[in-house]
């Protein structure tokens, strides 16, 4: 450690660094893996429970609520052990590890969300059944949250300038859609409705791509000397505090809390209406599997053209806030037209414009996180990037519960029957409700609260990069 202080100056990190082309490419396959798992986690896991294995709705909806219980515990948990020096960091990196073994553990515990013994009978034995589920979703997620929150910690550390975060940001959402574009490719073409096996084969499949994408991360995520001796140095500096005080002074700052607020309101918009399609092509469209590719194939091409776009408008703004928030609000406003459609040309044409809104609301997070971070690091002096990604990646699993929970009483109430394969008109009428109007009530709320609390200008960030720099941090 004394070396560390006689080096201190010499270590510093250089703010003006650049990185190769490759780097951004190979950091941005995490949000491949991401964005390839939120959405199969999302879209397949209700539907399955509900529609495949004819569980009950509202035990699949307690499932989830303890879900969510256990990620109180469990997100920002992980966080702040990641940020504890271990010995290991000198030789592998402080966040390396975690993504690596995060990310394989997601493939093989995802494949055991799907693997129910196909006997079991949903009312005879809903009890087996209901424990399935609650293991696999909280084994899912811990290995889940420990490589998302260490892969996220890494941004404001080794990408240190908004040019540098903005350039990853069009990586990250540009190859993000990619994931996406691998789920809603990959999954309908060996799933077959009414054949629960087949979702055993997709879970398989899907997980040899998620470890070929680990593999392709590993050069972008590589944490460097400087970078490693930073970490020593910083936590030498800080004061030692125990989790507990750190995760009250996260939510003590208002910009995080505006974050985590909007954050969360739009991952519940995310979740009903990506989860909604496998019922409105079933239900609605009476379709088969692959129109739901043809469906999210327009919402994903019209965001992959819209990323340039995006980005010039962030760059010439200025403004992370600003852009943040017209993006949002055409996301949420964009839902509203499903309440009506009833063919697969109009379900297109709203995703297009919902594929439009989401990138620009998407580059910004990232954005929007780090300089939320920076913020805390320059006035508490203390590095524990991990407990703010834990906190943010528990806020976003908040959104399953509230998925599964606005999923069970609209079903519940609406007379929606588990593993029939027709419905009557009113449970057609909240299957329309749950992915047009209720996520743009929620996604608005989400978009005012955020502009009513988030207080960073650019003018502040200035003054926050600056101290960072003299605080060597």
């Amino acid at each position: 450690m004394n070396e560390l202080k006689n080096n201190e100056k010499s270590n510093e990190l250089d703010d003006s660094k650049t990185f190769p082309i490759w780097v951004f490419i190979s950091f941005a396959m995490g949000d491949v893996f991401i964005q390839l798992y939120v959405y199969l986690f999302s879209v397949r896991t209700f539907d399955f429970y509900e529609n495949e294995v004819g569980l009950a709705t509202g035990i699949i909806a307690l499932a989830f609520v303890i879900f969510a219980l256990w990620n109180m515990i469990n997100d920002p948990l992980i966080g702040f052990l990641s940020d504890k020096p271990r010995n290991f960091w000198r030789k592998w990196g402080k966040r390396t590890p975690f993504v690596i073994i995060g990310g394989i553990g997601t493939t093989l515990s995802f494949i055991f969300i799907f693997a129910l013994p196909e006997d079991l009978d949903p009312q005879a034995d809903w009890l087996i059944i209901f424990i399935w589920l609650l293991v696999s979703i909280c084994l899912f997620d811990t290995l889940f949250s420990t490589m998302d929150t260490n892969y996220i910690s890494l941004v404001p550390d080794k990408f240190r300038t908004d040019k540098l975060r903005l350039r990853l940001a069009g990586f990250q959402v540009g190859l993000g859609i990619f994931g996406t574009v691998l789920a809603v490719v990959v999954s309908p073409m060996f799933i077959v409705y009414g054949q629960q096996s087949s979702f055993v084969t997709m879970a398989i499949i899907v997980g040899i791509i998620g470890i070929v994408l680990i593999c392709l991360e590993i050069y972008g995520i590589h944490e460097d000397k400087a970078m490693i001796d930073n970490y020593f140095i910083a936590y030498e500096k800080a004061e030692k505090v125990k989790f507990t005080k750190v995760l009250k002074v996260a939510l003590k700052q208002k910009s995080f809390v505006a974050f985590l607020i909007v954050y969360m309101l739009y991952q519940t918009t995310v979740s009903l209406l990506l989860g909604s399609i496998p019922y409105l092509v079933r239900f609605i469209l009476n379709g088969e599997a692959i129109i739901e590719t043809y469906i999210l194939l327009g919402y994903i091409v019209a965001g992959i053209i819209s990323v340039p776009i995006w980005w010039k408008i962030a760059l010439k703004k200025g403004n992370n806030k600003t852009v943040f928030m017209i993006g949002g609000l055409i996301w949420g406003l964009a839902s509203i037209p499903f309440l009506f459609i009833t063919t697969v040309l109009a379900a297109i044409i709203v995703a297009i414009i919902l594929g439009i809104g989401m990138i620009g609301f998407w580059l910004m997070l990232n954005p929007i996180i780090s300089d939320v971070i920076d913020e805390a690091i320059s006035e508490s002096g203390i590095r524990q990037e991990g407990v703010y990604m834990g906190v943010r990646t528990f806020f976003g699993r908040i959104a399953i519960m509230l998925q599964a929970i606005i999923f069970a009483l609209v079903h519940i109430f609406t007379g929606f029957t588990p593993g029939s394969a027709t419905q009557s008109p009113t449970a057609i009428f909240g299957l329309r409700l749950q992915m047009s109007v209720i996520p743009a009530i929620i996604m608005i709320i989400g978009i005012l609260v955020f502009w009513k609390l988030y207080d960073i200008t650019p003018e502040k960030k200035e003054i926050t990069r600056k101290k960072l720099k003299e605080l060597n941090l």
